[in-house]
């Protein structure tokens, strides 16, 4: 791999407990479709999903 690029981004959802997962799911293939390979998400801490947003570690190669 070249020289890489990294961002960091808050995924965000909706009040809908039983689709976080799915809607969580949803975003990260959306910056895949943008080159963006997930490096890190930091489940544990929010196990319980009792915060709206999680900060998701990217990373992509710099052409």
């Amino acid at each position: 791999m070249g020289r890489v690029e990294y961002k960091v981004e808050m995924v965000h959802w909706k009040d809908e407990p039983e689709a976080r997962l799915d809607q969580l799911a949803d975003r990260l293939n959306e910056f895949a479709k943008e080159g963006w390979r997930v490096v890190s998400v930091d489940l544990m801490a929010h196990a319980a999903f009792a915060t709206k947003a999680l900060p998701v570690l990217l990373e992509r190669e710099v052409l």
